[in-house]
């Protein structure tokens, strides 16, 4: 190791910037200027932090010097990548690609080769062939997995290595793609580059982000859905133009491509129809069917409609026209000419009415074959319906509900007359108390009431018994004092 790094602290998080700038020396990466960020609305806290971010985008270094750095480093790139393709909804990418994503400043990092070999490793991203594979049996999927994916990466990677420089040992790595004893260069910098030269020419996609997309457009073509019969065929450049707004057209190939692996979709070139058509399955969890010859016919019919109306639109503005032209004979003078101007438009209105007919019956041809769809619907609604009451009616039969209503009515009656005869006397149907004593002992209540009643003091009746007053003025008396009253 050079002297320089002698003093080199493994455990701390991030070099220092004199450490930095020796390592890079004069590297153009690293000159700041003062260009726009990236638009990245969940970019992390340290984006905005010059020196970490040196060190961030610099070429990966020996794990041995600062594992901590180098770890840490891996980790956030990863979550990096996964954010901003996520935010972004970018579907598909390549280094070069991840690289103008996240420009910092005008500058670009240099360490995604080894991000993108570690996001395959764990499967959290996978080239485009690995995905447009068929999904298979989980037997299958283990064997590739454990024993056929490391093997054929094993073999791949020795021959590249062995072939590399004519120095095996100069190239051989770790598993996480580090160097053991990594060379240095000119510049007196140490480089860690994977060995996976053709990864800058490789295109990749995040699994769950193209499933993710693929349901969503299929959920989009399903709502559209009225006659399940006839509606699940589409154009295949109407399809283009359906859904140009929650997908590029670059992105659509091959999302439909990923569909079609899956049986989700069905893309056909009918010779028959001189036109590409997309049938996609109805429900999400069934696998699409062949196309039909209800379909084909359906198509046919609809195709034959719009032609005849295209036709019938043609002839009207050609009999608007020699409408004109009779006007303008007439006002001429030119009798003979207006007739025979007359005599073309009545052919021409009576192509109109024929070719107005013939499109009626199309269209009332093209809604029974939708409503086809809806009565075999109905029935096989009617048919589980019956099926389901007939299930729940087995072992119930009309002389067994006969025999159920007259017990109960049996219990009713029974139920009133035990009612009946708790309401009666317990004593041979008799009260226990004679009527006529019962009568004289009220009747002498009643007249003892009554006497107290008259007993009671009535203030009307003492003002009524006073005496009246006299009318006459009192007359004066003498009084003689008697003798024997004088003491």
């Amino acid at each position: 190791m050079p002297n320089s790094f002698k003093n080199f602290d493994q455990t701390s998080l991030y070099r220092t910037t004199d450490q930095l700038n020796y390592s890079v020396q004069n590297d153009s990466i690293y000159d700041i200027d003062e260009d726009d960020d990236i638009e990245w609305l969940n970019r992390p806290d340290e984006w905005n932090d010059d020196v970490r971010m040196k060190a961030l985008f610099a070429p990966f270094r020996n794990r041995d010097i600062n594992p901590l750095h180098y770890d840490n480093k891996i980790k956030f790139w990863k979550q990096a990548i996964i954010s901003i393709c996520t935010e972004k909804q970018i579907l598909q990418f390549d280094q070069k690609k991840l690289e103008d994503l996240f420009v910092r400043k005008g500058k670009r990092p240099k360490c995604l080769e080894l991000i993108i070999n570690e996001l395959l490793k764990e499967s959290s991203i996978c080239t485009r062939e690995e995905c447009l594979k068929p999904k298979t049996s989980m037997l299958a999927n283990m064997f590739n997995k454990l024993i056929w994916s490391p093997l054929s990466w094993s073999t791949s990677y020795f021959f590249r290595a062995s072939s590399s420089n004519g120095d095996f040992t100069s190239t051989l790595y770790t598993t996480s793609f580090t160097p053991k004893s990594p060379k240095q260069n000119a510049n007196n910098s140490f480089s860690c580059q994977s060995p996976i030269k053709e990864s800058d020419f490789k295109s990749y996609v995040f699994p769950y982000l193209i499933e993710a997309k693929s349901q969503e457009i299929l959920r989009k073509l399903q709502t559209s859905v009225i006659y399940k019969n006839v509606d699940c065929v589409i154009e295949y450049d109407r399809l283009t133009e359906y859904l140009s707004e929650i997908v590029d057209e670059h992105d659509l190939d091959f999302i439909l491509k990923y569909l079609e692996v899956n049986e989700k979709i069905l893309i056909v070139s009918s010779k028959e129809l001189d036109r590409k058509l997309v049938k996609f399955c109805f429900n999400s969890n069934d696998k699409v069917i062949p196309l039909n010859e209800v379909e084909v016919s359906y198509l046919k019919l609809k195709d034959a409609f719009n032609k005849i109306e295209l036709e019938c639109s043609k002839l009207s503005a050609q009999a608007d026209c020699l409408n004109k032209d009779i006007k303008n004979q007439l006002m001429s003078g030119n009798k003979n000419t207006a007739l025979k101007i007359l005599k073309k438009r009545k052919q021409l209105e009576k192509s109109l009415d024929s070719k107005e007919n013939i499109m009626q019956n199309i269209e009332t041809m093209m809604m029974s074959i939708q409503q086809a769809d809806t009565n075999k619907t109905t029935m096989d609604v009617l048919i589980r319906g019956a099926s389901a009451l007939k299930e729940a009616n087995k072992g119930i039969s009309i002389e067994q509900i006969d025999d159920t209503m007259c017990e109960i009515q049996d219990i009713y009656e029974q139920n009133n007359e035990i009612e009946e005869t708790l309401t009666r006397s317990p004593v041979n149907g008799k009260s226990v108390f004679d009527d006529k004593e019962l009568n004289d002992e009220l009747n002498q209540l009643l007249s003892q009431e009554n006497n107290k009643a008259n007993s009671t003091f009535n203030m009307d009746d003492l003002l009524n018994n006073l005496p009246s007053i006299p009318n006459d003025t009192p007359k004066k008396t003498d009084f003689k004092t008697s003798s024997s009253l004088i003491f």
